[in-house]
């Protein structure tokens, strides 16, 4: 009977063993039957910031997706006690498990039971399977295929990969995922850099981001940072020293920083907008590559300060617009709630801020105010620019500060540096526009661009959005034609005399600037003197067609217009276009493509363009090296004794063209060194008047050359510093004295081989001896000569009226 029961009892038992072998086979192949496959992170490439950079590789700019900054980064990066750190904090047995821990999940159980926690038991090779291979969802069976997977992760990678895995993918808060950029979002300093106790900090957050977040919730943050010391300490991972050192350490810890464009935005959305259209496949949020650019930051500090300086200038000569808005209650504290955000900031010099008016002393001619916190006083002599308004018919109307404010106005408010220190004056934001842009000719790299007073205000690129009639900025294209297909030379006799066009079935009747008319004059006084009878005459000779054949060489892509008025600048075109144009002249006749990206590298340190490879095939020769000389010698006569005489003040060789629109609602000034080139316009978005008096050579000529002069003088002391350090080592090697090197002269527009110099007199074009009185060294192209003299020199003034059909 025994046998029978014990029979029975093996029976039940196989049968058992069986059926439950059944269960755990269906059960497993159940669960198994959808799992990811592992081959979906064996190419593991989390999403990466792409970086902008400039031509010293400093960090322009930053793109990445909504969810924030990730940089990831090889294990070997990662110093071996921030490593320590997080397997103290989530997994100190991680090198010993196959990939879960049963004791810590036992433990983590035991624990939630009896004190009713929720201790997680999750290995590190867990939580890279849950977040990289499985959704966030809570069960069993997720938690059984979690196990399964950690066993397969474990077959096919290392820990070290594991762990890397891990280290680029956790969430720390403040946008950051990943090591990296956790330790630059708290601390501004890369992980190889950090301190024991900053480790821990870090390693302590990603249990609970948000609620321990060292910005936010600094004590709790804390505590997680002293768990992580203790564990570290336990495991032997530092030392007793090592962990008081650490608790004690201060740490400082910086807030959340999103902004994703830290220097030049205007530059920097025309760099994204350009890689988006050449490299169409990739991602700039999430491919984590790194793009180079020719952008001189210094050069654009400087550009955007130029900028302002001048658009102050011209806003000052337009007059006083009146307050800015108006706080009734005179309530100090309203007023520093609504402008808190500008109140709170770095105050440098030049910065408009809002005041508040407290009382306006009509006696003592004095305006009291409030600025930030600070009341203080300005009086009606320091702000005798604000005593007339431009009107829209450009008139002018008398105004008064001190008779038309009174307490809770708003006003606005700068300070200039005196001996004493600061002194505030009455300002206010300029409401014209500007743009300013740089080039290197020969290269076509974009150097700076400023596409607006302020990018916070509006977006919209005037570099290379605006497209506005550039007035007699467009001549040199006119007399460059004439100069290279119709064999005009810059003695030429042209006629400055009134005349009238017709122009199909209706006439046109042009006008000078100053309603003067020279009569014959050089070609050449014609430029420097930007007499517009010349120019249309020209074109009417020469044919609109040849012109805009000219303009296409020089790059310039807009629709120009086929009509007469093309010679004045009628058609519209951008700066960019303007700037680039000239840029032949002094790049001896070649043009460029126009660079915003010199290198692009992919996650890895491929590269995947490279400008410098691509040179040879993006310049191109559209006009003989002798006739851009000529011209560049012709446009340094507008410098040197024509509209553009301000820019004379930079010092050195310079060439250009100012440029005013009708009714002047334009000015310009594009002009050109030796080695760079660059444009200024400004004007209002909507175009109206600017003032009667505002032209090309008044309000954009000095922007010109505010910027050039600070440029130049940086750009030469740079080289200049260069030169003295080589020749320091020249002389180290040589054993002999150093000697400081004098000061190189600033280039000049040297005449190439194939330009023939002759002494002319400036005023009749005719050749004379070079010691004759009012000679003048002028160059040719081999072929065209000065006009020889025949007795008497003078020319008479001609006079006629000239129809021409078109």
């Amino acid at each position: 009977m025994l046998k029978k029961i014990f029979i029975f009892c093996i029976f039940l038992f196989t049968l058992s063993l069986f059926i439950a072998g059944g269960f755990l086979t269906y059960g497993y192949f159940y669960i198994t039957r959808d799992l990811p496959k592992l081959n979906q992170i064996e190419d593991y490439k989390p999403d990466a910031v792409s970086q902008i950079l400039t031509a010293d590789n400093e960090v322009l700019a930053e793109f990445f997706d909504e969810k924030g900054r990730r940089y990831p980064i090889k294990i070997s990066q990662v110093p071996v006690m921030v490593r320590n750190a997080f397997l103290a904090a989530e997994d100190a047995s991680f090198y010993k498990h196959p990939g879960i821990n049963p004791l810590s999940i036992i433990r983590a159980f035991v624990t939630n039971l009896v004190k009713g926690g929720k201790q997680g038991g999750s290995t590190i090779t867990q939580q890279v399977v849950k977040n990289l291979l499985l959704t966030k969802e809570k069960s069993f069976e997720r938690k059984i295929k979690e196990a399964i997977l950690s066993y397969r992760l474990e077959d096919v990678f290392s820990k070290d990969e594991i762990l890397e895995m891990y280290l680029n993918e956790i969430f720390f808060g403040n946008r950051a995922y990943g090591i990296q950029a956790a330790s630059q979002a708290y601390f501004r300093k890369d992980v190889s850099d950090l301190t024991i106790a900053e480790a821990a900090m870090l390693a302590g957050l990603p249990k609970a981001p948000s609620a321990s977040s060292p910005i936010s919730h600094f004590n709790k943050a804390q505590g997680r940072q002293f768990y992580v010391l203790d564990q570290m300490r336990k495991e032997g991972f530092i030392t007793q020293e090592e962990y008081i050192n650490a608790k004690n350490e201060k740490l400082k810890i910086y807030k959340s920083d999103l902004n994703k464009v830290s220097y030049a935005p205007f530059y920097v959305t025309e760099v994204r907008r350009i890689f988006q259209e050449k490299f169409p496949n990739y991602n700039i949020d999430l491919d984590g590559l790194k793009i180079y650019t020719p952008l001189n930051i210094k050069a654009n500090q400087m550009a955007e300060r130029a900028l302002v300086k001048g658009l102050k200038e011209i806003d000052k000569r337009r007059g006083w617009r009146g307050k800015k808005d108006s706080i009734e209650s005179v309530n100090k504290e309203e007023y520093f709630e609504k402008y808190k955000d500008i109140l709170t900031k770095e105050v440098l010099p030049g910065d408009i801020l809002p005041a508040m008016i407290l009382s306006v002393d009509k006696t003592k001619n004095n305006i009291n105010f409030i600025v930030g916190k600070q009341e203080l006083t300005i009086n009606g002599k320091d702000f005798l620019w604000a005593t007339k308004e431009t009107m829209p018919d450009g008139s002018l109307k008398s105004v008064s500060p001190i008779r038309d404010l009174v307490k809770g106005d708003i006003i606005e408010i700068s300070f200039v540096k005196e001996e004493k220190g600061f002194k505030p004056i009455l300002d206010q934001t300029p409401d014209i526009e500007g743009a300013l842009v740089l080039i290197n000719p020969r290269t076509g790299e974009v150097v700076s661009l400023i596409g607006g007073a302020n990018y916070q205000t509006t977006q919209f690129n005037r570099v290379t959005q605006a497209k506005r009639q550039p007035g007699s900025v467009f001549k040199p294209i006119v007399y460059l034609t004439a100069i290279d297909a119709y064999d005009y030379t810059a003695a030429s006799i042209v006629y400055d005399s009134p005349r009238t066009f017709r122009v199909n079935d209706s006439y046109w009747v042009p006008n000078n600037f100053d309603g003067k008319f020279l009569g014959p004059i050089t070609l050449r006084e014609a430029l420097q003197k930007s007499r517009n009878l010349v120019s249309v005459d020209i074109i009417s000779n020469i044919g609109v067609e040849s012109v805009i054949r000219y303009a296409r060489k020089l790059g310039i892509e807009s629709d120009l217009g086929k009509n007469l008025s093309l010679s004045l600048g009628s058609g519209e075109v951008s700066l960019l276009e303007l700037t680039r144009a000239y840029g032949v002249f002094p790049a001896g006749g070649i043009l460029a493509d126009t660079v915003f990206i010199t290198k692009v590298e992919d996650r890895n340190g491929n590269v995947i363009y490279d400008y410098q490879k691509e040179l040879a095939n993006s310049t191109r020769q559209v006009i003989g090296e002798d006739v851009a000389f000529i011209m560049s010698y012709l446009m340094k006569g507008v410098v040197d004794s024509g509209t553009g005489y301000r820019v004379k003040a930079l010092g050195r060789p310079a060439a250009g063209k100012t440029g005013t629109s009708n009714d002047f609602m334009d000015t310009w000034f594009v002009g050109f060194t030796p080695k760079w080139a660059a444009g200024v316009w400004a004007g209002f978005d909507t175009k109206k008047l600017i003032g009667k008096k505002e032209t090309g050579g008044t309000s954009a000529a000095p922007i010109w050359l505010y910027f050039m002069k600070d440029f130049l003088e940086y750009e030469e002391n740079i080289e200049y510093q260069k030169e003295i350090e080589e020749s320091k080592e020249a002389s180290k090697a040589q054993g002999v004295e150093f000697k400081i090197p004098a000061k190189k002269k600033a280039p000049n527009f040297m005449p190439p081989p194939d330009v023939v110099p002759y002494w002319i007199n400036k005023k009749t074009g005719v050749k004379v001896e070079k010691n004759t009185p009012g000679a003048f060294l002028e160059y040719f192209k081999k072929g065209t000569a000065p006009n020889e003299p025949m007795g008497n020199e003078e020319s008479e003034t001609i006079n006629y009226l000239e129809q021409i059909d078109l």
